[in-house]
């Protein structure tokens, strides 16, 4: 980011209350960090690079503050310290923003909320409604476990060194994810399958990754589901429904 006046708006966007607890991830030269800090809250931050953590660790003498080095993806609640569920910060690498995501989901039993700087492409990708032709797989991940939407948008002149692209400040909020009796494992393998070839229909799609059309058929019938939409028009909901109809097996 450019200046701490920047830093200081978006913090004002997330709205820290006394006592809270964050997590920062790719803190970097630490502008985020100072205007967090700037609140009574507790915050601990992840950074790959050790000359920042070292700039960092002197920024939070006399704070409540933890600098862990380290890689986020390769990180969990425990190696993170985190105990009650966290706030997320995070002006994320562009090149990893999509896997710090689908990290996000996974570990979404740690944390409240999140809010990143994230490509603009992403971004809308990440919070694409349902019948969007940005929507994909990514989408519907977030989408399961996070209300999602866009604070701000910022240019390229709104970081140094200025990247090539536009750049979305957004928002993510735990929800109820729906209701859905399947194992992870199944729920991704349907929507991975769903999702591997855009342009087919829901059905062609999943008979290419090994269910038979009429299981398809009997499962979206089931759900409430036209077979012959694509993947992109469903929302969370409806592939709710369609995970727990079919078989685990594809046989």
């Amino acid at each position: 980011m450019v200046n701490d006046d920047l830093a200081l708006a978006l913090v004002r966007l997330i709205g820290p209350a006394p006592g809270e607890r964050f997590v920062e991830i790719g803190a970097g030269q630490g502008l985020m960090t100072k205007a967090l800090l700037a609140h009574p809250i507790s915050l601990t931050v992840i950074e790959v690079d050790p000359r920042c953590c070292a700039l960092l660790t002197e920024m939070g003498k006399g704070k409540d503050l933890t600098v862990i080095h380290g890689d986020v993806l390769q990180s969990d609640s425990t190696s993170l310290g985190i105990g009650s569920p966290v706030r997320l910060v995070g002006n994320l690498p562009y090149a990893i923003s999509s896997p710090i995501l689908r990290w996000t989901v996974e570990h979404r039993a740690s944390f409240v909320d999140a809010h990143y700087m994230l490509p603009e492409d992403v971004g809308n990708r990440a919070l694409a409604p349902a019948g969007s032709t940005a929507r994909g797989l990514l989408s519907v991940l977030v989408q399961w476990e996070y209300e999602g939407e866009t604070l701000r948008r910022l240019g390229p002149g709104a970081f140094r060194p200025p990247p090539k692209i536009d750049s979305s400040f957004v928002r993510l909020r735990r929800r109820s994810a729906p209701v859905c009796e399947a194992d992870i494992a199944h729920r991704n393998a349907v929507l991975q399958a769903a999702f591997l070839h855009r342009r087919k229909t829901l059905s062609n799609s999943l008979q290419q990754a090994g269910w038979s059309r009429d299981t398809i058929e009997g499962a979206c019938s089931a759900a409430g589901v036209n077979p012959g939409l694509r993947a992109q028009a469903l929302s969370v909901e409806q592939f709710a429904r369609i995970v727990d109809e079919l078989p685990q097996e594809t046989s």
